[in-house]
């Protein structure tokens, strides 16, 4: 290593593995801390535990994915509490009508009113009434 850069503190360690390149050099303070980690036991169980980046990419994926379909579900729902509003508002809008032509219909049928109107066409009230099944007598 040069002069240059054990002056500026930099540390080359050597490769774990024969014939392999050395590693680039690092800072004196980094190494320290990565051999501190790597002497603990729980640092050394982690680092046999790596995780592989296509496991990494598959969960990733499966969040997304979830992620995803809640957004789906939750716009689908937005809709549809939209869409339930509209009927409820159409509902009311049609009980109102149906409640005035209720009103309507027996404001139209009251008797005075049917009175008032066969008066203004001329109908008078008969003088006598004939009930057909007491004329015609027993058979």
């Amino acid at each position: 290593m040069s002069q240059r850069a054990e002056r500026r503190g930099f540390v080359v360690r050597p490769s774990p593995r024969l014939g392999e390149a050395p590693r680039r050099p690092q800072r004196r303070a980094f190494a320290r801390l990565r051999e501190r980690r790597a002497s603990s036991p729980l640092m050394a169980a982690h680092a046999r535990r790596r995780v592989a980046a296509r496991q990494v990419a598959v969960v990733l994926g499966g969040a997304v994915c979830a992620a995803l379909l809640l957004v789906v579900l939750r716009i689908d729902s937005i809709r549809l509490r939209y869409r339930l509003a509209d009927a409820l508002r159409a509902e009311q809008q049609l009980q109102e009508q149906q409640s005035k032509l209720v009103v309507d219909v027996r404001r139209l049928r009251h008797p005075l009113r049917l009175a008032e109107l066969g008066r203004g066409l001329g109908l008078v009230r008969p003088e006598r009434v004939i009930e057909l099944a007491a004329a015609a007598g027993p058979r």
